[in-house]
């Protein structure tokens, strides 16, 4: 099969642990374009956060961003395809978080609104000091504009012990799951990377059957059963692997670049 199009996630994939990008793996994604393919990023980041490794990559592609709740042309800042949470649907999370003390994200327009400046909003800001974070007190009160993703931040154990619990309060159209350990998503039932690859195939005219794809988590796993071939690295969960059509090196061995090379190159 050729494939056409790949979309790639960016951390704990394409980045190392130091959140680089090997240059074997540069240059894999270098000789994929060169041959035809049509390379994208896939990641839970904000739309800033990605456009750095677009540019160390040199690529000029829509690019999928928030879990797959927006595809943005990032040459012009169109926003191409866009799926959020209505306030309404948002607020029993956000009262959650508010009654129980767990730390809340809540992202509008490019910008992340939160309650304080706590040590998990230090934390979080540490590793995206590109998207603006705002403490705006209470976030009940202040959301009246639709959300792209919601995200609680605690210890893994405590995220997993109120996760059935506050899956109980969203509707179906709502989807919950972990993109790290200390990381409780939330976003549009349709804003979900398998969807945005969906899009994008549709977009550029390509046959699911011919778009690849390369992530290691839970957050990949709509993009990794919609597509033609659905590659998992060694370093994701084994729930993940099961589903998977291929299991790469691990993002520390250049798991990417063996991808590349194996199926495009």
């Amino acid at each position: 099969m050729e494939y056409k199009l790949l979309a790639i996630d960016l951390d704990d994939t394409l980045l190392r642990h130091d959140l680089t990008i090997s240059q074997r793996n540069i240059a894999a994604v270098r000789e994929a374009v060169q041959k035809g393919v049509k390379v994208t990023l896939a990641s839970g980041r904000a739309t800033q956060s990605v456009q750095h490794y677009l540019d160390v990559l040199g690529l000029e592609i829509p690019v999928i961003t928030y879990q797959g709740a927006r595809v943005v042309d990032t040459k012009t800042g169109q926003v191409m395809y866009k799926k959020e949470i209505e306030p309404d649907r948002a607020m029993p999370v956000i009262r959650f978080a508010e009654k129980t003390g767990i730390h809340c994200n809540v992202y509008v327009d490019d910008v992340i609104y939160v309650e304080e400046m706590s040590k998990w909003a230090e934390f979080y800001h540490s590793l995206s000091k590109i998207i603006p974070m705002k403490a705006v007190g209470k976030l009940s009160e202040f959301l009246n504009k639709p959300t792209t993703k919601i995200i609680l931040i605690d210890e893994h154990e405590r995220l997993q012990e109120i996760k059935s619990e506050v899956e109980k309060l969203v509707d179906e159209d709502i989807n919950v799951f972990f993109s790290k350990p200390n990381y409780l998503e939330f976003t549009n039932r349709y804003g979900t990377k398998g969807a945005a690859v969906k899009f994008l195939g549709e977009y550029f005219g390509i046959n699911r059957e011919e778009i690849m794809v390369i992530g290691d988590t839970y957050n990949d796993i709509s993009m990794i059963e919609y597509a033609g071939l659905g590659v998992c690295m060694n370093n994701g969960p084994e729930e993940v692997k099961k589903l998977a059509d291929y299991i790469t090196l691990s993002n520390e061995e250049d798991g990417v670049a063996h991808a590349i090379e194996k199926f495009l190159l």
